[in-house]
């Protein structure tokens, strides 16, 4: 029987083992759909449904349109042959029943916690878990979808989800000695988070141990830039300690938290 997995870390699509990707081109179903993997397996509200497919343009007769919509979602099952997922009515709302192995954020989660257990005693094998974590991000997630408290609640979830794993990854090959080949991606990661003070960290200790240091000390001082532009703040106090073990030549564990 075919199978159908839900994919919410990007743009939101169904993807069927014989045919691929498919996609919902109805903006109102599609977070319809959104919300419901999101809550899979547990029901969701009928007024928690209009608020995130509405905001506050509801129309007058709110419940019958959620209603239309459910009942377009079911055909557009029964059209994509998902049978791996039901909607079911709940007294006060709906539920989608679903194996969550077939949720790319199911998926994450397992990866995730895998990386997080094997961190310390195995670095080498929590990098195969949170790089396969992060390989499950394919853009912005959710993108295009509305910004309703379930859907924006879940976006912030995930991105933080996605930093932290790639925290891991520089963490891990830290660990491991490979901080050549880090540089250039804490480098990219550093341009595309300016405010995420971690990487900028892992930046400087991996200019240091691959014998770059007035590198290493000029992202410190590019640091202190921007948080106090963006912020009016000043680098914190691991970036601080790291600065003046890199100046002393006196960089240790304690300093760094890089074991």
């Amino acid at each position: 029987m075919e199978t159908v997995r839900f994919e919410l870390l990007g743009s939101l699509q169904l993807v069927s083992d014989r045919d691929g990707p498919r996609t919902i081109s109805a903006a109102k179903i599609e977070t319809l759909l959104a919300v419901l993997l999101i809550r899979a397996n547990r029901p969701v509200f009928s007024e928690e449904l209009i608020s995130e497919i509405w905001g506050e343009e509801r129309p007058r007769r709110a419940r019958a349109g959620l209603h239309v919509y459910v009942s377009h979602l079911r055909k557009m099952f029964a059209h994509f042959g998902v049978r791996n997922a039901v909607i079911v009515t709940h007294p006060q709302g709906y539920l989608l029943a679903v194996d969550e192995a077939l949720l790319d954020i199911c998926e994450l989660r397992v990866s995730h916690a895998r990386g997080r257990e094997n961190r310390m005693p195995d670095p080498e094998r929590a990098l195969v878990s949170f790089t396969a974590a992060s390989r499950l991000f394919r853009g912005p997630v959710l993108a295009g979808i509305g910004k309703g408290t379930i859907t924006t609640t879940f976006v912030r979830w995930a991105e933080e989800m996605w930093l932290e794993c790639l925290e891991s990854i520089a963490y891990c090959l830290l660990r491991t000695g490979r901080h050549r080949e880090l540089v250039g991606d804490l480098t990219n990661w550093v341009e595309e988070h300016p405010l995420h003070e971690a990487f900028r960290e892992q930046l400087m200790l991996a200019l240091h141990r691959s014998g770059r240091r007035a590198e290493a000390l000029r992202v410190f001082q590019h640091t202190r830039r921007v948080l106090r532009d963006e912020l009016g703040l000043e680098p914190g106090e691991t970036m601080r300690r790291l600065q003046n073990a890199i100046l002393n030549d006196s960089l240790d564990c304690a300093v760094t938290g890089q074991a």
